[in-house]
């Protein structure tokens, strides 16, 4: 509940407002037993097969990008305002970066949590280093390390 805090407060000294949900902290739990059918097994078996994809992709656009977000919508149009904040920080700094609409692939949107052990989104990589979600990014462009740490990794 203190990172929901945090991450109104930061949205609030941006002025920007917040998504109306907010994810829950918990992970999806999939327990396979004798008593689920045969035809649910195998959807499961599928999911986690998709899962290795998933991390598969989500590593390769990390490597390829120096500083990336997994965000709800895209740069032209978050579709929550802590994606729109972070938007607002990346625009503000006049660096390239790149964004991929989490909504657009569900298995993307649930495995980025699981790569990072995150639960929330946004979260950003600035050359291949997972940062954090909104409210650290707006910590650090407060104190001006965010600006001193994309000038470097735009620099290379």
């Amino acid at each position: 509940m203190a990172v929901v805090m945090r991450a109104r407060l930061a949205l609030a000294l941006l002025g920007v407002a917040g998504c109306a949900a907010l994810h829950p902290t918990g992970a999806s739990r999939l327990v396979a037993s004798r008593a689920v059918p045969r035809a649910s097994r195998a959807r499961m078996e599928l999911a986690q097969a998709g899962a290795g994809d998933a991390n598969e992709r989500i590593g390769e656009m990390i490597g390829s990008n120096k500083i990336m977000v997994f965000m709800k919508g895209s740069k032209l149009m978050p579709q929550c305002g802590f994606s729109n904040a972070v938007v607002q920080v990346f625009n503000s700094l006049k660096v390239p970066y790149a964004t991929f609409d989490v909504l657009s692939d569900p298995d993307i949107r649930q495995g980025i949590k699981e790569y990072s052990s995150w639960p929330t989104i946004p979260q950003v990589y600035v050359d291949g280093e997972f940062i954090g979600g909104c409210d650290i990014v707006v910590e650090m462009y407060q104190k001006g390390e965010l600006q001193e740490l994309a000038a470097r990794v735009s620099a290379e």
